[in-house]
């Protein structure tokens, strides 16, 4: 449990931009994320970057300096600072404020970082509109008919398709392509970046996970928010990022670390991906996964650390007594 010293520390971190380096990244990611996520969600990049470079390419030693080198305004404030709504922090502190007990639901978790949205101002909503509408892929989304799979159009794909692949995946983890109905993220207002790009991810979630090579574990779906966030910004993820790395920082820290390499492995594996959002998925389902990342030059993501979590997390399931 975080103590309210700590909390409201972290607090002024996050809507300050003013955070202390000299514990390491991995104390500081979770109020430079959330600062990203809540505060200014345009620095996505310039905050995400720096964390990356520091965390993969630097050694302990010179990572404080090389993020404060990158982000001066640790130091100084940011330009952007501004207090954010208390019903916010209250439902954050309600995900990050301890640890979980028994098994985690993903879709109850997802659903309660969903939700942090709906306390957004609408100050914080045009400013995640403004910084959507920076990356081009978005722009050239939002000039692009809306088509919607449907799990029933992944039916009589070939064997070998990433059609039915999508189809065997969806089964064997008990969902569909409506298992979240895309006309419920809808942001009452004008917002058609945050709109169109809300319905396309619930699209096109588990095809990047499949064609982009996450799996379906914990330290899988902590990796592709990272590549969903350095495809197109989106705040979900920014904000999903933020709660776990905050969560374990204060809660859990000899996880703080190796999970914050693999969300930002999954980041830059985003970068280094040409956009995805805008390719016409809903004509491309008849192709093998392997066809697919030759013409889109999509290497599969490759963790050591990730495969350690999920090699972890399959002992533990192995370990578990069956119930009856």
């Amino acid at each position: 449990m975080v103590d309210e010293r700590r909390r409201r520390a972290f607090e002024a971190a996050v809507e300050t931009g003013r955070i202390d380096l000299s514990e390491g990244p991995a104390r500081a990611a979770g109020a430079l994320m959330a600062h990203a996520a809540f505060v200014d969600p345009g620095a996505v990049p310039q905050v995400f970057d720096a964390l990356a470079h520091a965390v993969l390419d630097c050694p302990a030693s010179a990572q404080a300096g090389a993020l404060a080198a990158a982000l001066p305004f640790v130091a100084e404030g940011s330009p952007r600072a501004r207090p954010l709504p208390r019903p916010l922090w209250e439902a954050f502190w309600a995900i990050a404020g301890a640890l979980p007990e028994g098994e985690v639901d993903p879709l109850a978790f997802t659903g309660r970082v969903v939700a942090l949205g709906t306390h957004y101002d609408g100050e914080m909503l045009a400013r995640c509109e403004a910084a959507l509408l920076e990356w081009p892929c978005v722009r050239q989304l939002l000039l692009e008919d809306e088509v919607r799979m449907r799990t029933a159009d992944l039916a009589g794909r070939p064997e070998a398709s990433l059609g039915t692949a999508l189809r065997r995946m969806l089964e064997a983890q008990g969902y569909d392509l409506e298992v979240i109905d895309a006309d419920t993220v809808v942001l009452p207002g004008p917002y058609p970046a945050q709109n169109r790009t809300n319905r396309r991810i619930l699209q096109l979630h588990d095809v990047w996970h499949l064609v982009a090579g996450y799996g379906f574990t914990g330290a899988g779906e902590v990796a592709i928010s990272g590549f969903q966030l350095a495809q197109f910004g989106q705040n979900y993820s920014a904000r999903f990022l933020a709660t776990v790395a905050a969560l374990l920082a204060l809660n859990l820290p000899a996880l703080a670390a190796p999970m914050l390499r693999v969300m930002l492995e999954g980041w830059r594996h985003g970068r280094e991906t040409r956009p995805l959002i805008h390719e016409p998925w809903h004509r491309l389902l008849d192709k093998s996964i392997p066809v697919l990342r030759a013409e889109l030059g999509i290497r599969p993501f490759e963790s050591a650390t990730a495969r350690m979590f999920e090699e972890m997390e399959a002992m533990r399931k192995a370990a578990a007594p069956a119930t009856a």
